[in-house]
């Protein structure tokens, strides 16, 4: 079967995972400083710190802006289903800002109609706004860019739309630590909140230097992996454009994620689902642990996003496909039902 998530380091990257294993440090350390240190230099940030946990960061960020009891935090029926039980837990009203059925564009003309104070971000596959409309919204922006990597609009790259912007590392990512999440900011005016931070941060909530290890042997393959996973994208493209399905595209000029490959489907989901296991690949649902398909969620809340819950389905998109495999996947996407 080939998985639809699959991380993995080079035999000559595993010196860095294997030195770790061998010192007395456990907690976060040099391994840790240097993961961060890097991950800077590659994505570009201004200020990054390392956690154990997206909730953590996400908890973090919204602590950091302050925000009065009761406020209005708009956030995304995508978005993994975590967001809106810590915003509750905070003591803030969560509120839905709903998607596009069709490009996935969150609707944020709808953010400032319902009073939001501050607005969380979810941008599923890297499909990004417009800057200038969350400029205008007048409120602090947390942008999580999990899903993000290598994703730019109008030459403005994910991670820069937000006053502080979270990065998962946990299955999935492109560059995973094994759990864990990165918490940053490329603005230098929010840098000393985000530095004052981590500063104050226990090292039982700093991402530990076993996790780090992992993430700095990803970063250093990073530029082949997105390679790679281009390449796969662009095949993969060319035979689902065969059928009445669609993927993803970025609005203008620009590029998706690489987090997965995204597949918009006219029939239902378990059909395909059958077809590609019975072809041994791993698809599952896009947004199966979202808000949106979350026990309780009103039905006609949020239409949009709903749809798009209930027709996405993700195909493997990782650099270990091997070549045979890949024709293999793009011969599903050609066939799907």
């Amino acid at each position: 079967m080939i998985p639809l998530y699959c991380s993995f380091i080079r035999r000559k990257d595993m010196d860095t995972v294997l030195s770790c294993l061998v010192t007395d440090s456990v907690g976060p350390g040099d391994y840790t400083e240097k993961f961060v240190k890097n991950a800077r230099e590659v994505f570009g940030f201004d200020t990054a710190i390392a956690v154990r946990s997206p909730y953590l960061a996400l908890f973090l960020a919204l602590e950091r802006l302050g925000l009065a009891k009761d406020s209005a935090i708009g956030l995304s029926p995508l978005a993994p289903a975590y967001q809106a039980g810590l915003v509750s837990s905070m003591g803030y009203k969560p509120v839905f800002i709903d998607h596009d059925a069709d490009t996935a564009l969150p609707e944020i003309e709808t953010v400032r109609a319902q009073g939001c104070a501050a607005y969380i971000l979810f941008e599923p596959f890297g499909i990004l706004p417009e800057k200038a409309l969350l400029d205008e919204l007048g409120i602090p922006v947390i942008e999580d860019a999990s899903q993000s990597l290598d994703a730019q609009r109008e030459g403005i790259r994910a991670g820069t739309l937000g006053n502080f912007a979270l990065c998962g590392l946990e299955q999935g990512s492109p560059v995973t630590s094994g759990g864990g999440a990165l918490l940053f900011t490329a603005h230098k005016r929010d840098a000393s909140v985000l530095k004052n931070c981590a500063e104050s941060l226990g090292g039982e909530l700093l991402l530990t230097d076993y996790n780090a290890a992992l993430g700095l042997a990803q970063l250093r393959n990073l530029e082949k992996s997105i390679e790679r996973r281009r390449e796969l994208e662009a095949s993969y493209r060319m035979e689902l454009a065969r059928t009445r399905h669609h993927g993803f595209d970025q609005p203008g000029e620009g590029r998706t994620g690489l987090w997965s490959f995204a597949v918009i489907l006219e029939s239902g989901m378990k059909d395909a689902i059958i077809h590609a296991k019975r072809n041994g690949i791993e698809a599952a649902p896009a947004f199966e642990g979202s808000v949106v398909m979350g026990q309780g969620f009103p039905e006609s809340t949020c239409p949009g996003a709903r749809s798009l819950a209930m027709r996405c389905l993700l195909f493997p998109l990782h650099e270990k496909i091997s070549s045979k495999d890949a024709g293999t996947i793009a011969k599903v996407l050609a066939t799907l039902p």
